[in-house]
């Protein structure tokens, strides 16, 4: 009685697994029922899409074009700027600032007297100005010419000169451009330099004025020797 009822157990899921089977295989395929006008639709929404992304793609490589030309006009800024500061640390551009006001005259008793009036030595008017750029002077003018590197003092025909300026109307002013005026002025007046000018008739007066100064460019043409130019790309 257990064997027939086990039997007809298995008989029955067997059948209906079979059922299931069969129904699966002979289930019809699902095919694309869209019509034409949906197929179009579908096509136009593709070729829209397309077309945007044609559009970003665009509109990046302006921006990549913009970005090359700032790039390239801020170099070319730089390069101005550059210039300007090779300007200023060479004279050749007039600045403002902060100094001291330097003033060579005779000594008063030695004009009482009758004394004849010498010029002022080169050499001790070099020394002054190395002095000074020890002391802290950043740019110099003297007697209303501009300082610079290549700038020669010398005696011409018995007259102090200074890049072919003659220095021989007094007072003799040397405007001076620091930092720190009071230190130089301090440095300056505390110097044998004070004596050494004594010595030769002549006095120092330094001042701080509360003014800005103001250097003049240099004038002259600088002459730049030993030089060559460089040649980028050439044989090293």
């Amino acid at each position: 009685m257990k064997k027939k009822l086990s039997f007809s157990l298995l008989t029955l899921i067997a059948g209906f697994m079979l059922a299931i089977q069969f129904n699966l295989v002979n289930q019809p395929v699902v095919s694309d029922t869209r019509d034409m006008w949906e197929l179009k639709n579908d096509l136009l929404k593709e070729q829209q899409a397309q077309v945007e992304l044609i559009d970003g793609i665009s509109k990046l490589e302006g921006k990549i074009a913009s970005y090359e030309t700032e790039r390239n006009e801020s170099k070319e800024e730089l390069l101005r700027k550059t210039l300007t500061e090779l300007k200023t640390e060479a004279g050749l551009t007039e600045i403002k600032g902060k100094g001291v006001i330097v003033s060579i005259q005779p000594i008063k008793e030695g004009i009482l007297l009758g004394e004849r009036i010498e010029y002022i030595s080169p050499v001790l008017l070099i020394r002054l100005l190395n002095e000074m750029h020890r002391y802290g002077a950043d740019d110099i003018s003297i007697a209303g010419q501009r300082y610079i590197t290549t700038s020669v003092i010398r005696d011409i025909n018995g007259q102090p000169k200074m890049d072919g300026y003659p220095l021989t109307d007094y007072p003799v002013e040397l405007q001076v451009m620091t930092d720190d005026p009071k230190k130089l002025k301090q440095r300056i007046e505390g110097s044998e330099l004070m004596d050494d000018f004594f010595i030769d008739n002549f006095e120092l007066q330094i001042k701080a004025p509360s003014r800005e100064l103001t250097l003049p460019a240099y004038q002259n043409d600088v002459k730049v020797e030993h030089m060559m130019p460089f040649m980028d790309g050439g044989d090293s």
